[in-house]
């Protein structure tokens, strides 16, 4: 009995151990349709990043905090991962990156009756446009100083501004921007329009802080898991259900 009773603490003891070294705190911030633990499936890429990592016996748990803080947790180890970034040289000094598993589709949006030739930055010049304090925009727009840019703290700020006139533009991701006028404006949503071309394209990662000495693991185990969704069609399927 004393026997049987030792081997089940010794068992008990090592796979405790096991699912503790498989749970996986993932960070970010608040971005729907992305991030928002609200959402059934807590969002499109959580929700990618969630199955995948099941897939391979892990066990994620999503934290909600700021981005600021949200960065700074995953880099210095508080927080193993975080599931929607973009990749940049800075960040990778902390972080390891997966492939890219989606898209984000950067777009200048406008009301429809507003009458815009546009193929270049430069033809913006002259345009009131809303912009995002501490948005990653790309250098050629940052660096634009013909372009009149007024900053706000919210995209949906932007969107109200846009719809009330005191601004001509704004930009952002379109599937962010798309969700943004389903719950804010849903009357007035068609009478917005995106313009081509895009201003840019970047790439949704998930980093792994390089403090976990299981980084590279994770990272590999994803990567893999994410070819495999893509293949048996339970990608696809996820990706549907956020049609934004």
């Amino acid at each position: 009995m004393i026997k049987c009773l030792l081997l089940l603490c010794i068992f008990s003891f090592f796979t405790t151990g096991s699912i503790a070294a498989n749970n996986i705190n993932i960070v970010s911030s608040q971005w729907p349709p992305y991030v928002d633990d609200s959402l059934p499936g807590k969002g499109l890429a959580f929700e990618l990043v969630n199955q995948a990592l099941q897939r391979k016996g892990y066990q994620p748990r999503l934290n909600i905090d700021s981005w600021p803080r949200a960065l700074e947790g995953v880099q210095i180890g508080v927080f193993d991962a975080t599931c929607a970034i973009w990749k940049t040289a800075a960040r990778e000094h902390d972080l390891l990156f997966s492939q890219p598993y989606l898209t984000n589709k950067i777009s200048f949006i406008k009301k429809k009756s507003l009458k815009i030739e546009y193929t270049q930055l430069s033809d913006l010049k002259g345009f009131i446009i809303g912009t995002v304090r501490d948005y990653a925009y790309n250098d050629a727009f940052n660096r634009t100083r013909a372009l009149m840019k007024v900053p706000d703290n919210f995209i949906i700020q932007n969107l109200q501004k846009l719809h009330s006139g005191n601004i001509d533009l704004t930009l952002g991701d379109e599937r962010a921007i798309n969700y943004a006028l389903q719950k804010v404006l849903p009357t007035q949503a068609n009478t917005f329009e995106f313009i081509s071309p895009a201003l840019e394209y970047k790439k949704l990662y998930l980093a792994v802080s390089k403090t976990n000495k299981n980084a590279q693991a994770i990272i590999d185990d994803f990567n893999q898991a994410i070819v495999e969704m893509q293949q048996d069609g339970s990608y696809d399927q996820i990706v549907s259900q956020y049609p934004y």
